[in-house]
């Protein structure tokens, strides 16, 4: 590679211009997002009975889509949610099958179990789910002065879904709020009773008179002719002239006879609150692989082809847009990684005394990092604060090869040689130990190919992006450098050193490496005392790092406030939207100017948006609140927040998170970082061990907003029939059944009918219910008339059935098919790791006394950490191995690899020094740091024990090798580990927005290549004295 240079520069020249060409293309389609893609492939199922208990639609649909859907190839896990009208099965495949083949296979085993449905079942709804992105990217808020609910539901539904659903990389299948339209017959139980019919009874009158069957064409005569009737009534008005029966005297009976025709809207079960107004919102989710900030710029410009398309009053407004976090993330990153290049050239220009110098460097360091831009669009990786931690993580690295190289061409000039034949004598000399430290760097990334789960998903992309522009580093430091070191320097000449403030830099340090060297002869005297104080300080560090917090991943503040609202179970839709509102305006009094939006979602609807929301019922809500820009702290708020409102609110339960998508990703979509899970089929006897756990886990110090998910205590109205009673006087299950769902919701529930509205040209259902003014009391439902098929005749409800009051759960959850319920728990004032211990014991005592078929799980960033640390400790053990079986091949000897690596647990001195100081946790960034910091200290050493061993081979005493080597090499690692520092540094302070993320690998890597540079000065000298003395006194 040397010599190709050197025979053919343009060659070089016009291989680093195209790479620059290449990756200003490769930069502008890279997809831009906040975190790498983690490549899951999981489907969720919805199906949806209206009205349906939750205990009923676990039994008769979830637990048989489970059953047909789990017979999927390659599934790792099921879970599933049953709640009021809505199955959810989540089918979780295994890392590499295909999702479009998991979705297929999905789909069709849900679908061939349609046929066991309960009758009235809605078909299954199979799509894709990314349990990563469980937050959407935004909100489309819908607006206006002057319409109704309905109408903004219309609007959201019917036009703004579809539409949303065209731009590329969205995902925009639910719509929140406003009130679905709906066309009753409100029938009055007294007059049906006195008529002898029922609602059933007049729904098929309504069916009967109200419907759409093509009439086809005729040919009469020389023409063909198409035929139409009016089956389907143009006006919701024309219901009332419905003739419903003929009475025993050929009278008719007309539906306004015994009630009325409405254009109403269905009960309301969801209400979302904008800034405290009434709204509708359309949440956006992001397609996996997408582009964040161009999917949302994408539906920004939508809106422009929307807003024309609609009446003028209605407003639309993209709001809780993280795309605008991932911007300023992104920038933040990239500021950090200006500052740390700009501190570099600053180190480089002292270090190597003039500008010449500094600038050839300086050059190698775009040129690698557009290197790797290249290598991220061709291994399909996006821009996410991972692969930009790794460029700036990168930067330090990338000088160290040029650094080296340009040192010792400097070296060579001062020897008198031309600078042709000193660029090319002194990178040839080094092109060894530059070759083993870009080994040794990449060589810690090979562990990778066995880390699974969110380790892998972040690490991959880092270690990529490392790894190629280390391979770049290599290329230019081998080519491109030493030809413009051949070109741009002159003949070395005495007159022109030492000038100025850089000159006396220069001879200070000089003065420093003659005086090191000596030091270092006499500490060799005091060897076995260095030995043992370093291996003191190295068990001082493992009990540092014993005593170091632990977390999943650093908590980023993203300016978001996630407020989970929970009041009685069977709370009226009407009072939580109170209270919330309430609490809405607490909220704006206590965060003042610092508050952006304020987005509430109150309630569930029993059918797409159930997928899309945490709420289970109409006592649950969530409030959103998003932050001004240079807000005080997230964190304060809500620790303020979890203080005074449940002392302002008392009987309401609250739950907090902060942290926005890069939380919720790294969860998983679970609600806290914390979730114990209790596997038992028994609800009542899962639920009193949950409440042990939740007691004893309140007592743990940092562990709050502890509360069990599932409650089992839903108000209910049971309807006992008296089948033989019933049978008597000619009736059967399905028809008291029937009308009572009728009387208390409509018969839509069970039979929907449906009316198009010519206008518009859109669907509505049709139902029959009863004014909701006549069932104001349980005991009520007594007075629902059902017809009899033997007498005609109508029987009130209480003749043939018993009503009493009861309770039901909420919701049921399932893992791989069995009931869970699960305790969960955030985290405030300490970390995760020393919590979860406390909780592990505080577990050991009921895990003892569990009934037989019961266990206690943890499971969400608990056990995530867990997996995740095992296989990165796996893995950094790897990569000591890879390290050390890659050296001995290329010095030839099992003795200076073994000098080498020695280096590496000294390097963990600075790492845990600096993360136990700084207070910074261990977490996945930290621990990649670790690993990079073995790479990054074998470097350093094997620079000087290379310089050390050739010495020694040329002759020179061991002594002198050492000290000499030393004197020759000191020069190159300072400025090299100093330059790493630097290009990290601003990284490590973690100033900017979204910085919070790398400065954990920051620190432990700034902490370990601190030490390793001053213990490879220091311990490595004494390590090759000790490896080396007996063969050299043999020798003597």
């Amino acid at each position: 590679m040397l010599k190709l240079a050197f025979k053919n520069k343009y060659l070089i020249i016009v291989f680093a211009l195209l790479v620059a060409i290449i990756s200003i293309v490769a930069i502008s389609k890279l997809p831009v997002d906040i975190l790498p893609t983690f490549k899951t492939s999981a489907v969720q199922v919805l199906t949806l009975y209206p009205g349906m208990p939750a205990e009923v639609v676990e039994k008769d649909m979830t637990s048989r889509i489970e059953r047909w859907t789990g017979q999927a190839d390659g599934i790792a896990r099921q879970e599933s949610k049953s709640i009021n009208g809505v199955s959810i099965v989540r089918d979780y495949f295994r890392p590499g099958i295909d999702p479009n083949t998991a979705l297929s296979q999905v789909t069709s085993l849900a679908e061939s179990d349609l046929y066991y449905q309960p009758p009235g079942t809605i078909p299954p709804m199979v799509m894709p789910f990314d349990p990563t992105a469980t937050t959407p990217l935004a909100l489309l808020a819908v607006s206006s002065d002057s319409m109704s609910g309905k109408q903004l539901y219309d609007i959201a539904y019917f036009q703004l879904r579809n539409l949303l659903g065209s731009v590329p990389g969205i995902i925009a299948p639910a719509v929140f709020g406003g009130k679905l339209r709906r066309i009753y017959m409100y029938v009055y139980p007294d007059k049906l009773h006195a008529y002898n019919l029922s609602q059933t009874d007049v729904l098929k009158a309504v069916e009967q008179n109200n419907t759409m069957i093509p009439l086809g064409e005729v040919n009469i005569g020389k023409l063909n002719y198409s035929v139409d009737a009016n089956g389907m009534l143009p006006k919701v008005s024309d219901f009332d002239n419905i003739v419903i029966k003929i009475d025993k005297n050929g009278a008719p009976v007309y539906l306004k006879d015994i009630g009325y025709a409405k254009d109403a809207s269905a009960i309301q079960t969801n209400i979302v609150h904008v800034n405290g107004k009434r709204q509708v919102y359309i949440p956006i989710y992001k397609r996996p692989g997408a582009n964040t900030i161009a999917a949302v710029n994408g539906v920004r410009d939508k809106l422009k082809e929307l807003k024309e398309r609609l009446p003028s009053s209605v407003n639309l407004n993209v709001i809780l847009d993280q795309s605008t976090y991932v911007k300023n993330s992104i920038r933040g990153l990239l500021r950090e990684g200006i500052m740390g290049v700009i501190l570099v050239a600053l180190a480089l220009i002292l270090f190597l005394g003039n500008f010449r110098s500094a600038f050839i460097v300086a050059l190698s360091i775009p040129l690698s990092v557009m290197f790797a831009f290249i290598g991220l669009y061709f291994t399909n990786q996006s821009i996410n604060m991972m692969t930009l931690g790794g460029i700036a993580l990168a930067i330090g690295l990338l000088v160290d090869d040029s650094l080296v190289v340009l040192e010792n061409i400097d070296k060579h000039l001062k020897l008198g040689k031309p600078p042709q034949q000193a660029a090319f004598d002194g990178t040839k000399e080094v092109a060894m130990p530059v070759l083993v430290t870009t080994i040794t760097i990449c060589i810690v990334f090979f562990p990778i190919v066995f880390l699974t789960g969110i380790a892998q998903y972040l690490f991959t992309p880092l270690a990529i992006v490392v790894t190629i522009a280390m391979i770049g580093s290599r290329i230019f430091s081998m080519t491109l450098v030493p030809i413009a070191a051949a070109t741009l320097f002159k003949q070395y000449s005495h007159e022109e050193e030492y000038k100025g403030f850089l000159g006396k830099f220069q001879r200070g340090f000089a003065r420093f490496t003659d005086r090191y060297a000596d030091w270092v002869e006499r500490l060799l005297k005091y060897r076995m005392v260095i030995i043992a104080v370093t291996s003191i300080l190295f068990l001082g560090a493992l009990f540092l790092l014993r005593h170091t917090g632990s977390d999943l991943f650093p908590s980023m503040d993203a300016g978001q406030i996630s407020i989970d609202v929970r009041l009685e179970p069977g709370t009226r839709i009407e009072r939580t939207e109170a209270a919330v509102t309430k609490i809405e305006h607490f909220i704006k009094e206590k965060i003042g100017n610092d508050v952006n939006i304020i987005v509430s979602n109150i309630g569930v609807l029993s059918d797409w948006p159930a997928a899309y929301t945490p709420n289970s019922g109409t006592q649950d809500a969530f409030i959103k609140i998003q932050l001004k820009k240079d807000h005080s702290p997230t964190k304060d708020y809500v620790n303020m927040f979890r203080k005074v409102l449940p002392e302002q609110f008392p009987g309401v339960e609250f739950v907090f998170n902060t942290g926005g998508i890069v939380t919720q990703a790294l969860n998983e979509g679970l609600p806290s970082p914390i979730d114990i899970q209790i596997v038992g089929n028994d609800l009542q006897t899962a639920h009193h061990i949950a409440a042990q756990i939740r007691d004893s886990i309140r007592k743990v110090k940092g562990a709050v907003d502890v509360r069990i998910q599932q409650r089992y205590n839903h108000p209910e109205i049971k309807v006992d029939i008296d089948r033989v009673k019933a049978a008597q006087l000619g009736l059967n299950a399905e028809d008291i059944v029937k009308n009572s769902v009728a009387a208390m919701n409509s018969t839509t529930n069970f039979k929907p009918a449906f009316w198009i509205d010519e206008h518009n040209g859109n669907h509505y259902f049709v139902g029959i219910t009863y004014p909701e003014y006549k069932l104001n009391d349980p005991q009520a439902l007594g007075d629902v008339s059902i017809t009899s098929s033997t007498t005609g005749k109508s029987i009130l409800l209480r003749n043939v059935a018993r009503i009493s009051m009861g309770s039901s759960p909420i919701e049921i959850n399932h893992l791989n098919i069995q009931r869970v319920t699960d305790v969960y728990a955030n985290v405030s004032g300490r970390d995760i790791g020393s919590i979860a211990k406390d909780i592990n014991k505080k577990l050991e005592s009921i895990r003892k006394n569990l009934p037989e078929g019961y266990s206690v799980n943890f499971r969400g960033e608990v056990q995530n950490m867990k997996d995740s640390f095992r296989n990165l400790y796996i893995g950094l053990i790897l990569a000591v191995i890879m390290v050390f079986l890659v050296i001995v091949p290329l010095l030839r000897s099992f003795k200076l690899p073994l000098i080498i690596i020695m280096i590496i647990p000294m390097g963990l001195i600075g790492v845990a020094a600096m993360l136990f100081f700084t207070h910074t946790y261990i977490n996945i960034q930290s621990i990649m740091g670790i690993i990079m910091m073995v790479g990054i200290s074998v470097s350093y050493s094997n620079l000087l024990v290379d310089k050390m061993n050739n010495l020694l081979k040329d002759g020179k005493s061991l002594r002198e090798a050492i000290t000499e080597g030393v004197a020759y090499r000191i020069r190159p690692i300072v400025m090299t580990s100093l330059v790493a520092v630097l290009a990290l540094l601003p990284m490590a302070i973690g100033f900017e927005t979204g910085g919070e993320a790398n400065i954990p690998l920051a620190r432990s890597i700034i902490g370990g290549v601190i030490a390793a540079m001053l213990l490879t000065l220091l311990v490595v000298p004494i390590l090759f004295y000790l490896f080396n003395h007996k063969k050299s006194q043999a020798h003597v």
